[in-house]
């Protein structure tokens, strides 16, 4: 072999070396593309801007109609779908979102899954259109162990008489602080129990029993029960198409008491249609979600709020431009609604929408998903998972399910500086309270321009300390709060060093107290008009035309003096 064809030779051999090098690398580069989404989404924490992230990998082929969360973080999801994350899971599936690992629950059910609920030991009561799950018959409703991924019935289940596609359904399931479960739907019998679209099962006991005569009146042909919430004080709120409950008139909604197991209609009446969703807020209100147009006789566009307490409804601005479908109330108290809306509050959004009861601002979450959403339920680090039958949320593939982080806003300023009035040699502070996601850092300022810490060590906390002050420390301080997510401003104070001399007005310490501080501060007026008003000789240190010779009388005079004194720094 010659030089030449000894080059060539290696030439062809490092060629074939880089080509089967360049498809490893190939393989590894998509093994980490597959592997990244199942690697969970980034935690909210280290999130600032609210984004939309896809679950896990591959997703669901069909629909999600229901969502649950275990108490260690994973979620149920519910839905009529084969497969989900590439496995194949019959219309129920378990998603962990720290490792995006997706598995399936047995053989999962032969229908429909759309309900959920999580009971206090953690396992799962399974609502649907289904007749077997596991393996194991079970009409309408069963019960799954996530420990031991064991299915058992509910008894004899729910059975009904067939309307449309079906004959039985349950579409909401609600836990009471007891333990027992709520269960409502489309039905007649419930564990071979009379009851009409609305009962009540005992998971120790798997005993069945009825809510009163349950709905008993026909709305557009059929009366069903679509959602249940339970009030902080144990009542339940239950919401659907019908118009009595137990034998008490009712628009769509009514309350139960489970102690007393009396039915009541509510107090300011109920909506003008159907509610499909509900969810309470952390003072205990209730927000209703549907198709309708006004809830207790007032103008409200498929929302509202309602104050069980009083019986108050109040709208959520101009509501949305349609039904709502699904509700969720983040850590913060904001409300997430979905369904099939394209606008709320006026603002554009696509199917999904956030509310702030505190303002009463809507915002839109990014662009939305381009399709219903049908479930809502937060992770135990406040991020929504959202269901429906979308295949994009806020611009990122996601197969009918989605994980939305609500961001963490910039902080906030609670306790702001206050302005004082210093005699020369005296100390003074200027402090501030942080609000919202740390950690925080500090940098004050005196005159807009940063107090350097070399000299002022306090100058990045929470509470400058300035000592020995003198006229050349007057000025305006301010402080700038910072966190990785944003940063804010307090409101500039002035300390003003006076060279006249102190004591004049200095007649209070903290709190009111009469024990003079060597500070002027707002003690200080408010302890000289107690005495003024009392008729206290101390207030009495002018005489006609603001004199300071007391005259033995209380008047203006005294009052003006002794506010050009304080605001002079005397």
């Amino acid at each position: 072999m010659n030089n030449s064809e000894a080059m060539l030779s290696t030439t062809r051999i490092v060629a074939r070396a880089l080509a089967l090098l360049s498809n490893r690398l190939r393989v590894i580069a998509m093994a980490l593309a597959f592997a990244t989404p199942l690697m969970g989404a980034t935690p909210a924490q280290a999130q600032c801007a609210p984004s939309w992230a896809e679950v896990g990998s591959m997703n669901i082929d069909y629909d999600v109609r229901a969502l649950a969360v275990l108490p260690g973080g994973d979620v149920i999801v519910g839905g009529f779908f084969t497969t989900a994350g590439g496995v194949w899971a019959n219309n129920i599936a378990r998603y962990n979102p720290s490792t995006g690992v997706w598995s399936a629950l047995g053989t999962g059910t032969n229908f429909e899954v759309t309900a959920l609920a999580v009971l206090p030991g953690g396992d799962v009561i399974v609502g649907g259109i289904f007749t077997n799950a596991g393996g194991v018959p079970a009409r309408g409703i069963a019960r799954y162990n996530p420990s031991t991924g064991v299915w058992s019935a509910l008894g004899s289940g729910i059975q009904g008489t067939r309307h449309h596609y079906y004959s039985q359904v349950v579409y909401a399931l609600a836990v009471l602080p007891d333990g027992d479960v709520i269960v409502g739907g489309y039905f007649t019998t419930a564990g071979g129990v009379s009851a009409n679209n609305i009962a009540r099962y005992n998971p120790s006991t798997g005993v069945w029993s009825t809510l009163g005569s349950g709905t008993n009146n026909f709305i557009n042909g059929h009366d069903t029960i679509y959602a249940l919430a339970v009030l902080p004080g144990g009542d339940m709120i239950v919401g659907g198409y019908f118009d009595y409950l137990g034998d008490v008139p009712t628009n769509g909604m009514a309350r139960y008491n489970p102690a007393t197991g009396a039915w009541t209609a509510l107090l300011g009446g109920g909506t003008s249609g159907g509610v499909r969703t509900m969810a309470v807020l952390p003072d205990g209100d209730i927000i209703a979600g549907g198709g309708f147009i006004n809830a207790g006789g007032g103008l409200a566009n498929n929302i509202a709020r309602y104050n069980p307490s009083t019986g108050f409804w109040s709208p959520l601005g101009t509501g949305t431009n349609g039904s709502v479908i699904a509700l969720a109330v983040l850590p913060g108290g904001d409300v997430i609604a979905g369904g099939d809306i394209t606008s709320a509050g006026g603002v554009p959004a696509n199917r999904i929408a956030r509310y702030n009861p505190s303002t009463g601002v809507w915002s839109a979450l990014n662009e939305g998903v381009n399709g219903g959403v049908r479930a809502l339920s937060i992770l135990p680090g406040g991020d929504l998972i959202a269901g429906g039958w979308f295949t994009r949320a806020g611009g990122v593939d996601a197969n009918r399910i989605a994980r939305y982080f609500p961001g963490i806003p910039a902080p906030t300023i609670t306790t702001q500086p206050v302005s004082s009035n210093v005699c020369p040699n005296l100390p003074a502070t200027f402090s501030i309270t942080p609000a919202g996601t740390g950690p925080f850092t500090f940098q004050w300022r005196k005159n807009y321009v940063a107090i350097d810490t070399t000299t002022n060590p306090s100058a990045d906390t929470a509470t400058l300390a300035l000592a020995n002050l003198q006229p050349s420390d007057s000025g305006v301080y301010d402080c700038v709060v910072s966190s990785p997510c944003g940063s804010v401003t307090s409101i500039p104070a002035t300390l003003s060093v006076s060279l006249c001399p102190c004591g004049l007005s200095d007649i209070a310490g903290p709190g009111q107290a009469n024990t003079p501080d060597r500070q002027l501060t707002a003690d200080d007026i408010i302890v000289f008009l107690a005495y003024f008003f009392i008729g206290d000789q101390r207030a009495d240190i002018a005489g006609p035309g603001q004199s300071t010779t007391p005259d033995g009388q209380f008047t203006a005079d005294d009052i003006i003096l002794f506010l050009n004194r304080f605001f002079a720094g005397c």
